[in-house]
C-alpha cells in the first residue's frame, strides 16, 4: 500500500473525532440572523458541494430563504441581490474564495466557515463585523481529496441553520460521530469485495434528498481520478437513465435511509436483469443526517479500494496545470 493511501485512511478514520469536536464547539456570536432574512451560500470544489447540501436542508427542513451561487458569480454579477446574508465555505481559503471576500461588504451579514484562523493572511478583506467560525480541524494538504473538512463544514453549517431558525439542537447531534464511525467500517468492508473494474457506479436516492448527492460524486472523482458517477432520483431513472444502462451490466449504489419514499426500491429492483447489481448503503438516521453516514460509507469504499489498487495520491493528474483558473482570486 502506498504511504499516501495509508495517510488518507488515517485521516478518514479520524473523521468521527473531528465531527465530535465540531459538534461540541461553541457557536460563534452573531449567527441568529441567518433565520430572519435571505441567505446566499457559496464555495468552490467540495465546499460548493457542501453549500448545495446546506441549501437543500435550509430550504426543505428549516424553511429558510436560501440560494446558492458559484464563486464565478462574484467576478461580475450583482450578487447582493441574491441574499442579505452571505455564507462562504472554504476549508483552506483557496485563492478563489477571495473573490467572495472582495464582495463581502455588499451584504448586511457575512459568515465565513473555514479551518483557517481569522487572522490568516488569506482572510484579508473579511469585514470587521463579519463572523468567522474557525473549525477545530487538522490540515488535509497534500492530496486532491478531502475526507474530514467537507463533512465537518456541513455539520457546522447545519448547526448554524438550526440555531438561526430558532430550533433546538438536533437530537442526532450527540450520536452522529459514532454513527459515522460505524458507517466508515461498513464502507471499508464493502471495499474488500468491490469489483476493481467498476470505476464509477450511479448513485440513487429518493425525495428531496436525491438533490444532496453532489459531494459523493465529487469525492469519487477526486479520489479515483475518474469521471464523477451520475446521481439520480430513483423514480427519475425510468424517465431516461434506464434507456442507457438497461442493456448492459451495471452496478448501482442505493443510498437508503429510514425515511425513504415507500415502495420505490423494490420497484427498481424488479427492473434489473441478472447481470445488474443494486448495492445498498443503508443509513440508520433520517435525512439530512443520513447524508453523513452515506458520505462515510462511500469514502470508506473509495479509500478501501485504494488499499487493493494503490496509487500515489500526491501525484494527481493535471497537478499545477490548473493555475490559470485556480488562482484567479489571487
Amino acid at each position: 500500500m502506498h504511504p499516501t493511501v495509508v495517510e488518507l485512511k488515517r485521516r478518514l478514520e479520524a473523521l468521527p473525532e473531528a465531527l465530535a469536536r465540531v459538534a461540541q464547539a461553541p457557536l460563534p456570536d452573531g449567527v441568529a440572523s441567518l433565520g430572519s432574512g435571505s441567505v446566499l451560500f457559496t464555495g468552490v470544489g467540495m465546499s460548493e458541494c457542501v453549500a448545495h447540501f446546506a441549501e437543500a436542508v435550509f430550504r426543505h427542513e428549516l424553511r429558510i430563504r436560501v440560494t446558492g451561487l458559484p464563486l464565478s458569480s462574484f467576478v461580475s454579477e450583482d450578487v447582493k441581490a441574491q441574499g442579505q446574508s452571505l455564507v462562504l465555505l472554504s476549508q483552506g481559503l483557496s485563492p478563489n474564495a477571495r473573490l467572495a471576500l472582495a464582495r463581502a461588504r455588499e451584504f448586511s451579514h457575512v459568515v465565513l466557515v473555514t479551518a483557517r484562523s481569522r487572522d490568516d493572511a488569506r482572510a484579508a478583506g473579511l469585514p470587521d463585523a463579519a463572523t468567522c467560525w474557525s473549525l477545530p480541524l487538522d490540515g488535509e494538504a497534500g492530496f486532491l481529496t478531502r475526507v474530514q473538512g467537507p463533512l465537518a463544514t456541513a455539520l457546522a453549517v447545519l448547526r448554524l441553520g438550526y440555531h438561526g431558525a430558532g430550533r433546538p439542537a438536533p437530537v442526532e447531534l450527540p450520536v452522529l460521530p459514532a454513527k459515522v464511525g460505524a458507517a466508515l467500517e461498513q464502507g471499508l468492508a464493502l471495499a474488500k469485495t468491490w469489483p476493481l473494474e467498476v470505476r464509477r457506479a450511479p448513485l440513487l436516492a429518493t425525495g428531496w434528498y436525491a438533490r444532496c448527492l453532489e459531494l459523493f460524486a465529487w469525492a469519487w472523482m477526486e479520489t479515483w481520478w475518474v469521471e464523477p458517477p451520475p446521481t439520480w432520483d430513483v423514480l427519475q431513472t425510468a424517465h431516461g437513465p434506464w434507456q442507457q444502462w438497461s442493456p448492459r451490466p451495471e452496478t448501482l449504489l442505493a443510498l437508503k435511509r429510514p425515511d425513504d419514499v415507500p415502495d420505490l426500491w423494490p420497484r427498481l429492483a424488479a427492473m434489473l436483469s441478472p447481470a445488474q447489481r443494486l448495492v445498498a448503503l443503508e443509513a440508520s438516521l433520517p435525512a439530512p443526517w443520513a447524508w453523513f453516514e452515506h458520505a462515510a460509507q462511500l469514502m470508506g469504499l473509495l479509500v478501501g479500494v485504494l488499499e487493493r489498487a494503490p496509487v500515489d495520491l500526491s501525484q494527481w493528474p493535471g497537478r499545477g496545470g490548473d493555475r490559470p483558473l485556480y488562482e484567479l482570486g489571487r
